[in-house]
């Protein structure tokens, strides 16, 4: 009988456990703790894009680093209409090189972030952390690009967010693959008893 009742009472409380663990995430809590976990993450900055997403006030922690990286792939498309106008306007052809090296880059990492965003519903995380690393290499590379034409770059805060966005989602990432699983807790502690 008493076997019963601990296996009815694990069954209940893990129940709750999924409707709790399925709830809405805490912006504020969440960008504190990937700040904490990535120098490249300013809290402000994590905060105030997640705040600009009117999904993001019920979005569970695996919805908020979904929302980090679809928001990176758009921040990828406006880089490129920015590239554009650039090599328009440029007359450098060292410049002209590194921007057209960039829209390469850019155009690459907008599929690459949208792999990353389908890993993440998918709940493969693996494979969403190497496509947002990827992500985070092509931005990088863009930088290098324009730094070895030897001018001041034009991409510089575009570079550093489309870094960060993606640094948000694989550090929102890690802390799910961080996080205790109640349920595991709630079981040992009903083995135990």
């Amino acid at each position: 009988m008493k076997s019963i009742s601990i296996t009815l009472l694990c069954l209940l409380l893990s129940s709750l456990t999924i409707q709790l663990d399925g709830g809405a995430a805490s912006i504020e809590d969440t960008c504190k703790a990937a700040a904490a976990a990535s120098p490249v993450i300013n809290y402000d900055f994590c905060v105030s894009t997640f705040l600009g997403n009117p999904k993001s006030g019920s979005a569970d922690t695996r919805g908020l680093a979904k929302i980090a990286a679809l928001t990176a792939i758009n921040h990828a498309s406006n880089i490129k209409i920015e590239i554009t106008d650039l090599l328009k306007k440029s007359p450098d052809p060292a410049i002209k090189s590194a921007l057209n090296q960039c829209f390469r880059l850019y155009d690459s990492m907008s599929f690459t972030l949208a792999n990353a965003a389908d890993a993440i519903n998918a709940d493969r995380d693996e494979a969403a952390k190497g496509f947002l690393k990827t992500g985070i290499q092509e931005a990088e590379d863009c930088a290098a690009a324009l730094e070895k034409a030897g001018k001041a770059s034009p991409l510089t805060k575009g570079n550093s967010d489309s870094v960060e966005l993606s640094t948000m989602s694989l550090a929102i990432l890690d802390l799910i693959a961080k996080k205790p699983s109640d349920h595991d807790d709630m079981m040992i502690r009903a083995v135990l008893v």
